[in-house]
């Protein structure tokens, strides 16, 4: 059975991803091209999309009467894509952060820093929005329900 994910879980893949795109800037910066305002926007289109079914998701497992039913295994696709996303988004904010921690010194100085911190903070909150949007995801699956049937014993 799988667990949540909860936001602790994804320390680990923000650090990790972090500390190593940090080394791979330190070591290869000045020769990769500057970085584009319009990188995030497919992210940020993930987002939404997973806030839209999160809600549709929500209703349908609370059985709401407005509600078009949702097959089961949609709704395991929905949260195993919550789960997911969640994590890439982890790993990509740690890789933002490994980029701002890069540029941001030299931003006051040289312009393509200062370029690529912007570029890299539109990039942070995209990473961020996909993280959040698949933990809410992710939990719009689960039966309100269960809570109280595991606290219990009962399966």
């Amino acid at each position: 059975m799988m667990r949540r994910t909860r936001p602790i879980d994804l320390a680990l893949p923000l650090v990790v991803v972090g500390v190593i795109a940090y080394g791979l800037l330190r070591a290869a910066y000045g020769s990769l091209p500057t970085l584009g305002y319009f990188a995030p926007v497919p992210l940020v289109a993930l987002g939404f999309v997973e806030f839209v079914a999160a809600r549709r998701v929500r209703a349908a497992v609370r059985h709401d009467p407005n509600a078009r039913p949702m097959a089961a295994i949609v709704i395991a696709r929905c949260v195993a894509l919550g789960k997911a996303s969640s994590l890439a988004g982890a790993a990509l904010a740690g890789a933002a952060c490994a980029l701002l921690a890069r540029t941001l010194p030299d931003a006051g100085n040289v312009t393509a820093a200062a370029h690529d911190a912007r570029a890299g903070a539109f990039l942070l909150a995209a990473c961020v929005l996909v993280a959040v949007a698949g933990l809410v995801l992710e939990r719009a699956g689960i039966d309100p329900g269960s809570d109280e049937r595991d606290r219990s014993g009962r399966r």
